[in-house]
């Protein structure tokens, strides 16, 4: 092991990842494609201030630039956000592909209290 790195079993992430189900909408905004948009929705495996983790029943490209629509019960509107695929992985026991989506461009103030409400509830 080098000394400078740490070990490979210690979180190197910035922020705390809340393993809560969200409801998202998504529109896919970029593609090389014919169509030009995309829609879909899914859930989240888990969430943070970074980005998000979705579970979908077919691959998404990488990358590609989506607009998503967080959705809470305790919220009458949902929070649109920014994000670009980085990665697209299938899960082979379910038949369905986990897609990390990373936060771009200037996030909405009320992502903060989203988040802390996802922390702080029981189940979504």
């Amino acid at each position: 092991m080098v000394p400078d790195q740490p070990p490979d079993n210690i979180e190197k992430r910035r922020y705390e990842r809340f393993l809560k189900e969200v409801h998202v909408s998504y529109t896919v905004l970029s593609k090389v494609e014919n169509t030009p948009f995309e829609f879909g929705n899914s859930v989240t495996l888990n969430i943070s201030r970074t980005g998000l983790l979705l579970l979908l029943p077919e691959p998404m490209p990488v990358p590609v630039l989506l607009q998503l629509q967080l959705r809470l019960p305790n919220r009458p509107f949902g929070l649109f956000v920014l994000g670009k695929t980085v990665y697209c992985s299938r899960m082979e026991e379910i038949n369905m592909y986990r897609v990390g989506i990373k936060f771009v461009g200037i996030l909405p103030p009320e992502l903060e209290s989203v988040l802390e409400d996802v922390k702080d509830s029981k189940g979504v």
